[in-house]
């Protein structure tokens, strides 16, 4: 069972396959219409209400091709059709279109009733006039649902005896909210869940215009003391994800040279060349006010690293990335619930501290047990990246050679961490930091060549963020 965001991922996906939505369309009435006629075999007279979504458009096509059979169909529009596919499917029906008004006088006349009235992403409550279109759907004769039933999850939904729904069953459908359910495969391309695409763009949240400093996401990052590139990269990889802030906490051994990378770093220098387990309590401090905990990128390892971060990990309660260096000697207990981004090496190591043996079952398999045994998400790097919790798995293609160039890591690590500030789990945040990091190479390269830096894939996050989502 899938939540219903990863619908319009998967809408999405398709179409850059190649996939026809209208097509797609088609064979969704044309499962909802042979269905109908397959158990009601006595049914003469159908009212399909219809919508101004993509839910209605597949009602259309169910009117339609049940007309086309000789049934006697009325069709009840609540509103115009909003997209063109819908519009296609209203322009296609040959019959009269009756308004909201005279829903009950048809309900009272039919032996069944279609509700392709409301889809599947539906928030809040139920609202005039629809909400007195589902009363009247519930008082009328017996309803088959398109997809979902209107107003699922919400009180006064409309019970239906049966409920056709398309490629898997959506959150909350169960036979007590959907009667009798049917899976029915309308032609989503496997490739489309199986890899990741434009569509996990659709997970992020839309920006709040009226939003203040802060509510589109607080990252809090630890790392840097040896290194000092990686800090400022995995920051603005951070920024360019569209965190709103990012206090770092660095050994103030190198603090200042990470300060003067970019005015907008925000630098907290902690005493000494590396981080130490007497600085956790600082961290921890900053808890309240973060939304993600990003460690590692520039730490090394010194053995008081080590242990302080493993005390960091445990005590940290809220949604955390660990990169680089913080995966050194990872324990599980430490990692629960965060996001791991290793690299090849980094992966072999903690498949080795977990006792997972390498073997013929291929590097997907070595990902996801991985991911169990450490009871996190896994963002495996490499050519072809996999992402994984260790139930649900993507790959990821995009990409660029030059992206194996030091520091895109680091922004990724610091993407990650702002998609999951934004409110996506880590599973969601890894496919979509993965996707964009790869387009975003891909464009650096048509820009300034194969020798891009990782500052430069940066700078290009938010324009494809902006081209796709326009």
């Amino acid at each position: 069972m899938l939540p219903l965001a990863e619908f319009r991922v998967l809408d999405h996906n398709a179409v850059a396959l190649g996939v026809d939505l209208g097509e797609l369309m088609e064979n969704a009435g044309k499962a909802v219409a042979d269905t109908l006629r397959e158990r009601f075999l006595e049914a003469q007279r159908i009212v399909v209400v219809c919508g101004s979504g993509n839910n209605g458009g597949d009602g259309l096509v169910v009117a339609r091709l049940l007309a086309e059979a000789g049934l006697d169909v009325d069709v009840m529009l609540a509103d115009e059709p909003r997209s063109s596919i819908s519009q296609q499917a209203r322009d296609r029906w040959e019959g009269e279109v009756h308004p909201p008004q005279a829903l009950a006088k048809l309900l009272a006349g039919a032996d069944v009733a279609v509700d392709a009235l409301l889809g599947s992403g539906l928030r809040g409550e139920l609202r005039e006039p629809y909400s007195g279109m589902v009363t009247a759907l519930n008082a009328g004769p017996p309803v088959v649902a398109v997809d979902v039933p209107s107003g699922l999850g919400l009180p006064g939904a409309v019970q239906p005896q049966l409920t056709v729904t398309f490629h898997a069953l959506k959150e909350g459908m169960t036979e007590a909210t959907c009667g009798e359910i049917i899976i029915a495969d309308i032609g989503f391309p496997p490739e489309a869940e199986r890899y990741t695409g434009p569509g996990e763009l659709q997970l992020l949240p839309p920006v709040d215009a009226t939003a203040r400093k802060g509510q589109n996401g607080v990252v809090v990052f630890v790392g840097g003391g040896p290194y000092t590139g990686a800090p400022s990269l995995a920051a603005m990889g951070a920024y360019r994800m569209g965190a709103d802030l990012v206090p770092m906490y660095v050994p103030e051994s190198a603090a200042s040279v990470v300060a003067r990378h970019a005015p907008e770093l925000i630098v907290h220098p902690l005493p000494g060349n590396y981080f130490a387990p007497g600085h956790v309590a600082t961290v921890l401090e900053a808890e309240a006010k973060a939304d993600v905990l990003l460690v590692g990128p520039g730490l090394g390892r010194d053995p008081e690293t080590i242990v302080a971060i493993d005390k960091l990990l445990r005590r940290w309660q809220k949604p955390c990335v660990v990169d680089a260096d913080g995966l050194f000697r990872l324990e599980p207990e430490a990692a629960q619930g965060a996001l791991l981004t290793p690299h090849a090496g980094e992966l072999a190591r903690l498949a080795k501290a977990a006792g997972i043996a390498l073997g013929d079952d291929g590097r997907e398999a070595t990902v996801r047990a991985v991911a169990l045994a450490y009871s996190a998400t896994v963002l495996a790097k490499g050519p072809e990246d996999i992402i994984t919790d260790g139930t649900h798995t993507r790959r990821n293609r995009t990409g660029h050679p030059r992206l194996a160039v030091g520091g895109t890591g680091d922004v990724l690590a610091g993407m990650c961490a702002a998609a999951m500030a934004r409110g996506l789990t880590g599973f969601q945040a890894a496919r979509v930091a993965a996707w964009l990091l790869g387009i975003a190479g891909e464009r650096a390269a048509e820009v300034h060549g194969a020798g891009f830096l990782a500052t430069e894939v940066a700078a290009q996050v938010p324009l494809v963020v902006r081209e796709q989502l326009s």
